[in-house]
C-alpha cells in the first residue's frame, strides 16, 4: 500500500524528469535494468487492466438479486476500492515505465495527487475488509443479535466513511513532492523532487510509521484473529455434523438422502462459503504485502535508493502488491459456487438478449416459480398429464376444444 513512500521516495522520480530509466541507462547490470523495464511496461500494465475487468465482473454478478446480504453489500465496497487503487495506478505506471509529459497539469498530479489516490483506495479497502470480518464474527457468535432496519444504510455508511477515512488520512501526502522548473534551451522543463523540507524531519516519519502500524500491520493482526475463529468455529460445526452423520446412517433407511438441519440449511452453507472466500482474501492480503515490509528492513541505507537490487526488489514488491487487488476473481470462482451459477446466468441472458421474447413460445403447462435463485420453470401435475404422450389431447387436440367449447355453451344455458 505504502510501496515507495516510507522508504526513500524514488517513486517520486527523485533528481529525474520522468523515470528510472535515466538512472539505469548510467548502469552497467543491462540484463537486470531490461527486466525491470519488463516489469513496468508489459507486467504491471497487464495486472492493472485484467484486475479492473475482473472487478468489474465481480460488481456485475453480486449486483444481481441473489447477492442481497450485508455481507455482499461490504464485498461490493470492498470491489470498488480495489478498481479505484487499480485505476489510480495507471498514471503511476504510465509515468515509470513510459515517461512523463512535459506539461505543468502532469507533473503537478504526478507530484501532489498521485499517491494520495493511490493510499486512499487501498486504505478504504483495508478498513472495508476489518468492517466485515467483524461483522461476520458477531453474526456467527452472537446469533442472536438481530440487525435493526437500517442495517444496510449503516454498511454504506462505513464504505463511505472508509473512503472519507482514507482520503484524510493519506492528505498529507500532498505536500511529499514538489515541482521546479528549469529554464534551458528547449524550453522550461518541469522536474519532480523529493520535498526535503518535509520528509526529512522527525514529525513525517512519525506519521508515516503510525500509518504503517494503524493500517496495516493492525488489521492485518484483526483480520488473522478474528477471521482464525470463525474457521474455527465452522470447522467445530463439520465435526458435529459428521458425528451426527456417523449415527444417523445406523438408523437411516437405504437410498433416502441425508435431511439433516446443516445439510438443509442453505444459510449455513452460504456462511461456510464466505468463511472460506474471507480466509483466502486474508490469507492474500496479509501473503502479498509481506515484501513490502521487508524492503524497509533489507534496504535500511537510503543511499541505496540508486543500487540495481533494490530497484528490481521494489518492482517485484509493486507487483505482489498489486495482486492483491486483481485476483479476487479468482477466490469469487473458486470459492463460492453462487457466485459462479450467477455469472453463467448473466452471460446467457446477454447471449440471448438479442432473441425477440415474442418468438419465446412456452411449453403447454408450464409456469413459472419467483423463488430466491432465480426464476425456475415447472410442470403442475394436471398439465403434465395433459402434455404426456397418451394425453388424447396429444392424439385430438382440436376435439378438446371441441369438446370445451360444447361444455361451455351448456354451462350458459
Amino acid at each position: 500500500m505504502l510501496s515507495g513512500i516510507l522508504k526513500g521516495t524514488f517513486l517520486c522520480c527523485e533528481s529525474e524528469n520522468s523515470t528510472w530509466t535515466d538512472i539505469i541507462n548510467g548502469n552497467r547490470d543491462v540484463q537486470i535494468a531490461s527486466l525491470i523495464r519488463i516489469i513496468y511496461r508489459i507486467i504491471i500494465p497487464t495486472i492493472v487492466i485484467s484486475g479492473i475487468f475482473g472487478n468489474i465482473l465481480i460488481l456485475l454478478v453480486l449486483s444481481t438479486p441473489t447477492f442481497r446480504g450485508i455481507a455482499y453489500l461490504y464485498l461490493r465496497g470492498l470491489t470498488l476500492a480495489h478498481v479505484g487503487v487499480l485505476v489510480a495506478w495507471i498514471p503511476v505506471f504510465i509515468r515509470l515505465g513510459f515517461g512523463m509529459r512535459n506539461n505543468y497539469p502532469s507533473v503537478f498530479y504526478h507530484a501532489h495527487l498521485e499517491l494520495v489516490a493511490v493510499n486512499t483506495f487501498a486504505i478504504a479497502a483495508v478498513l472495508i475488509m476489518s468492517c466485515l470480518i467483524l461483522d461476520r464474527y458477531t453474526f456467527i457468535f452472537f446469533p442472536a443479535r438481530i440487525r435493526n432496519r437500517n442495517a444496510r444504510k449503516n454498511v454504506r455508511s462505513f464504505t463511505l466513511c472508509s473512503f472519507i477515512v482514507g482520503f484524510a488520512v493519506s492528505a498529507p501526502l500532498t505536500s511529499m513532492r514538489m515541482v521546479y522548473e528549469q529554464w534551458g534551451d528547449a524550453g522550461t522543463l518541469f522536474i519532480l523532487r523529493e520535498n526535503i523540507s518535509v520528509t526529512q524531519g522527525a514529525l513525517w516519519n512519525a506519521y508515516i510509521w503510525i500509518m504503517e502500524i494503524a493500517l496495516r500491520l493492525c488489521p492485518s493482526m484483526i483480520l488473522l484473529l478474528l477471521n482464525s475463529f470463525v474457521v474455527k468455529r465452522f470447522l467445530q460445526l463439520n465435526a458435529k455434523k459428521r458425528e451426527f452423520q456417523s449415527v444417523s446412517e445406523k438408523f437411516r433407511t437405504a437410498n433416502i438422502p441425508e435431511t439433516s438441519l446443516l445439510t438443509r440449511n442453505k444459510g449455513y452453507r452460504e456462511e461456510q462459503h464466505l468463511a472460506t472466500l474471507m480466509s483466502m482474501m486474508t490469507i492474500c492480503f496479509i501473503v502479498t504485502m509481506i515484501p513490502s515490509i521487508l524492503i524497509q528492513f533489507v534496504y535500511h541505507n537510503n543511499q541505496e535508493t540508486t543500487d540495481m537490487g533494490y530497484l528490481l526488489f521494489r518492482a517485484f514488491a509493486v507487483v505482489v502488491e498489486l495482486c492483491n487487488f486483481a485476483v479476487h476473481i479468482f477466490m469469487y470462482f473458486s470459492c463460492s459456487k453462487e457466485f459462479r451459477k450467477e455469472f453463467f446466468k448473466l452471460v446467457q441472458n446477454k447471449c440471448r438478449s438479442t432473441v425477440v421474447e415474442e418468438e419465446f413460445e412456452r411449453p403447454i403447462g408450464e409456469i413459472e416459480d419467483y423463488s430466491r435463485h432465480g426464476t425456475t420453470v415447472r410442470l403442475t401435475p394436471e398439465q403434465t398429464k395433459l402434455n404426456s404422450p397418451v394425453s388424447p389431447s396429444k392424439l385430438h387436440p382440436m376435439e378438446e376444444d371441441k369438446e370445451s367449447e360444447v361444455l361451455n355453451a351448456s354451462d350458459i344455458l
